[in-house]
């Protein structure tokens, strides 16, 4: 779903005085969708309107919805990124490369995370080192490209002003992705049982993240 086209939806939500229950319904969906975040509904009975006017502001301000990240902090958590620092983070601002970027220094403190992916010690690593982080997203788009018939030096192209992360790839990160997909889509060809199965069974990871506070107690090194 296009960015103008949730803008579009959210003004007529927006003038809806009574939400149906269908209503209710996308808001909390365009919530997860626009914030990267769960809709909680509260006791308020302006709770939804409020949703909807949170994301039009999120959205007007950005003009993108927010980076889907695979990590997220428990409630009242502001990461520091080290004493003194003026880079902070939280739930609205946190990326994946940015909470990795935080746990190369400070490992131990995972324990302020509501949410992490199952390999975060080796991303970690791997960012740690220098090495390339593969964006599972991107290496999809590159795979469905490579199934149209598009070359790897098209795809190189196509997809050099891609952002991870807010920031424009670079070419080393490109080509490490490119690689990927070419070795994902020739797997693909030798055995398409299995990736066919693989796809059936889903690789997406369920968010567990909660509708968190903005504000809370600046977190840096070890305690």
């Amino acid at each position: 779903m296009e960015v103008i086209d949730v803008v579009n939806r959210l003004k007529e939500l927006g003038s809806i005085a009574s939400l149906s229950s269908s209503d209710k319904a996308e808001i909390e969906n365009l919530y997860v969708l626009v914030l990267d975040k769960k809709f909680i509904r509260t006791s308020c009975s302006d709770c939804y309107h409020d949703a909807v006017i949170e994301m039009s502001v999120y959205l007007n301000k950005n003009g993108k919805m927010k980076e889907k990240s695979e990590y997220g902090l428990k409630n009242g958590v502001l990461l520091q990124m080290g004493f003194g620092s003026s880079e902070m983070y939280t739930n609205a601002n946190l990326t994946d490369e940015a909470a990795e970027k935080y746990l190369a220094k400070y490992p131990d403190n995972i324990k302020y995370f509501s949410k992490k992916p199952d390999d975060w010690e080796e991303r970690v690593k791997s960012r740690k080192d220098g090495n390339v982080v593969i964006n599972d997203e991107l290496v999809s788009l590159m795979v469905e490209a490579m199934k149209d018939g598009v070359s790897s030096k098209s795809i190189q192209e196509e997809f050099k002003g891609y952002k991870i992360s807010g920031k424009n790839i670079t070419k080393k990160v490109l080509t490490a992705h490119v690689n990927k997909a070419l070795e994902v889509f020739a797997d693909m060809q030798e055995n398409p049982e299995g990736s066919e199965e693989g796809s059936e069974n889903g690789d997406d990871h369920e968010s567990t993240g909660e509708q968190n506070d903005e504000e809370g107690e600046a977190v840096e090194g070890a305690e």
